[in-house]
């Protein structure tokens, strides 16, 4: 494989609103699935009556945001690797800590003490896994999670980690072509092998949606070429095996085919993306709501549920309106978080970090 020699496209250095679109549309997706489907399942139950009649066919609907998560991931592979071009090992490590880490601790310290104000929906985790969680180290430690939707943060991480390898030797489409290539098979040969510590590292059931964001990334930086699209189509039909029979869907009597056709929805808009079809999205509020999207992602779940079971006992809104005020009360609580938190701590860390190690 030889490395590319025609110029970048001019596209591949610009603020995609596209991919804010994406980030939001997944987050409200997963924010939709837990708040009205999960929301009616074992001990969780915040509405007067099951979701299915409550929401009526919309339930049919939120029942598959959850796949929101793998169109997350394949955005983090397409954003990891355009942000990871051109940048040392430490200004990569640097810019990864300063994105996820001042965030989380914000949002997790909004969680526990709503958690704590009113545990008649979620318990609060004790202090020692409180401090496990603050560096996503809560699941390899075997300790509660403060949110359970950090599961995903987890491994988030370990991505970034693993690319790490790449920044390392260097960012160069072939270098990142071989990741692709390694990741993708050491994933399969880790159902073959059947070790635990293997799986945990490749991610299998996972890895595949990085990978695919990472190729479609390379397709907008440098043009379509056969081994991308061929790493592509092999990510998507290894999404459509690992989500075939997914416990949940099989339990609640969801139907693989709209799963299946939801996957391929999210693979054909990061498509798009990649050729170019949709860099005439300016709007600029999208950026906004992109930047938006990880704060209320992280607080969607244990306080959306706490507000949404709070105000059903104590005001006589109706549940489709107080679903709508609670999601549209968590994007404002998030933009706030951005806009009062986010940037200003950031920017100090990213100093500190910077001139630190100067």
């Amino acid at each position: 494989m030889t490395e590319p020699s025609v110029p970048e496209p001019p596209r591949a250095g610009r603020r995609l609103a596209a991919l804010d679109l994406f980030r939001f549309v997944a987050a409200l997706g997963v924010a939709l699935f837990h708040l009205v489907a999960v929301a009616g399942t074992g001990n969780i139950r915040i509405w007067d009556s099951p979701p299915e009649t409550v929401f009526g066919e919309f339930y049919r609907v939120a029942a598959y945001g959850w796949v929101g998560v793998p169109f997350f991931f394949m955005i983090s592979g397409f954003v990891i690797c355009m942000t990871a071009w051109d940048r040392t090992p430490g200004q990569y490590l640097r810019s990864r800590f300063v994105r996820l880490f001042p965030v989380l601790w914000v949002c997790m310290t909004i969680t526990t003490l709503v958690a704590v104000a009113y545990p008649r929906v979620f318990t609060p985790v004790p202090f020692r896994a409180f401090l496990a969680n603050m560096f996503l180290l809560a699941d390899p430690l075997g300790e509660p999670r403060v949110d359970d939707v950090y599961w995903t943060l987890w491994l988030e991480l370990k991505f970034y980690l693993l690319f790490l390898v790449v920044v390392w030797i260097g960012v160069t489409y072939r270098n990142v072509v071989a990741f692709c290539l390694l990741w993708s098979v050491a994933s399969v040969l880790a159902a073959e092998i059947g070790q635990p510590w293997l799986d945990a590292l490749v991610m299998r059931g996972n890895s595949h949606y990085f990978v695919a964001g990472i190729a479609f990334h390379l397709i907008h930086r440098r043009g379509s070429r056969p081994e991308l699209w061929l790493l592509v189509a092999f990510s998507w039909a290894l999404s459509l095996h690992y989500y075939e029979g997914n416990p949940w869907q099989a339990s609640h009597g969801m139907s693989y085919t709209p799963s299946s056709v939801a996957v391929t929805v999210c693979f054909a808009a990061m498509a798009l993306l990649a050729v170019g079809r949709l860099d005439r999205i300016r709007w600029r509020p999208l950026a906004t709501l992109g930047a938006a999207t990880y704060p209320f992602y992280l607080l969607h779940y244990v306080a959306g549920f706490a507000v949404v079971h709070l105000l059903r006992r104590t005001t006589p809104i109706g549940s489709v309106t107080l679903l709508l005020l609670v999601v549209a009360g968590l994007i404002g609580v998030a933009v706030l978080v951005n806009r009062c938190v986010e940037r200003p701590v950031a920017a100090r860390l990213r100093t500190a970090l910077t001139s630190g190690s100067a």
